[in-house]
């Protein structure tokens, strides 16, 4: 029977088109679909921000069709990959262009998927990760997007609605804990991974402990490698 993780990647593999100028699917990718198939009800209205390639939306539909689906991105490439994606697979969705919740207003979901950009620029911008085609607008601490995200997402939310936040060590997640704990009258992290800093990162050492010795970032060291951590929080009204 295969895992969560092997159906992912199959996925993936076989039945998503992906480009270089869209950002590819990666462990918060695949942590925040897990996430969010094993709390999504039936029926319920999801809204997948900051859609990228489309792949959680897509795959979340995939699992449970009673849902009604919507997707945003800010980037045209973005969207495009999206509507591609998902006639593909044979999935139907309202697909919009525009920054987080500008093309919403007036909407209410009962289930919104934050997957926007939440890794320091300064690290971003070095990073194969990103290119001036896939932009991380979230400031030297990472936080930006992610606390736009929260201040904003009550009024786009049903009674009992839920938001689900990344949170990556590469960022201050801290703040965006403490900004989501002040906004929602539960927030809990739920899904955790550590994973190593890719080999071809380690040029970035000094860079990263400077980042980190200013508490914009936060990992770990062990056996000369820095380890850093993917988690997924929820919110709840």
């Amino acid at each position: 029977m295969k895992t969560v993780s092997n159906y992912f990647e199959d996925f993936i593999k076989n039945k998503l088109v992906l480009q270089d100028n869209v950002f590819q699917p990666n462990l918060t990718s695949k942590l925040s679909y897990e996430t969010a198939k094993e709390n999504i009800l039936k029926e319920s209205s999801v809204l997948d921000l900051g859609c990228g390639s489309g792949v959680i939306g897509v795959l979340i539909k995939k699992k449970n069709k009673k849902i009604k689906l919507f997707c945003s991105d800010n980037h045209l490439s973005s969207i495009k990959l999206t509507k591609k994606n998902l006639a593909k697979n044979k999935i139907t969705a309202v697909v919009k262009q525009g920054s987080l919740f500008d093309p919403w207003k007036g909407v209410k979901f009962d289930y919104i998927i934050d997957d926007v950009s939440a890794i320091s620029s300064v690290i971003a911008s070095k990073s194969p990760w990103f290119s001036k085609n896939i932009p991380a607008a979230c400031g030297d601490d990472g936080t930006n997007l992610s606390i736009k995200v929260i201040k904003n997402a009550k009024k786009f939310l049903k009674k009992k609605g839920i938001l689900q936040l990344p949170l990556l060590s590469l960022s201050n997640t801290e703040k965006v804990i403490r900004e989501a704990k002040k906004t929602f009258s539960k927030s809990d992290v739920i899904k955790s991974e550590k994973w190593f800093l890719p080999e071809d990162l380690t040029k970035l050492r000094p860079l990263l402990m400077s980042l980190k010795s200013e508490k914009k970032i936060s990992f770990e060291e062990k056996f000369g490698k820095i380890i850093c951590q993917t988690s997924i929080m929820l919110c709840r009204l």
